[in-house]
């Protein structure tokens, strides 16, 4: 989002699927690179809204590896790369 790069990623997204959801007041994960494996409460905390703004979805998609990860635990769905 700070590269001004998310609308890019949204359109390619809706080129893969008809339902794309994005998440209302989620604007990073937390994970802070790799410190969401020493503090996985940033990434909790971060998350707490995630699960019930996706439940209605069978998959995410991300553009970060250890985003993937926290996304995955809090939203309840499996998180993989865009590309």
């Amino acid at each position: 989002q700070h590269l001004g790069e998310s609308q890019a990623l949204i359109d390619i997204a809706r080129l893969c699927s008809t339902n794309v959801v994005i998440p209302e007041g989620i604007h990073c994960c937390g994970f802070a690179g790799d410190k969401g494996f020493t503090t996985p409460e940033l990434n909790a905390h971060s998350l707490r809204t995630l699960k019930d703004a996706v439940q209605q979805c069978s998959e995410g998609i991300s553009t970060s590896r250890t985003c993937e990860i926290g996304l995955t635990q809090h939203g309840g769905i499996d998180y993989h790369g865009l590309v």
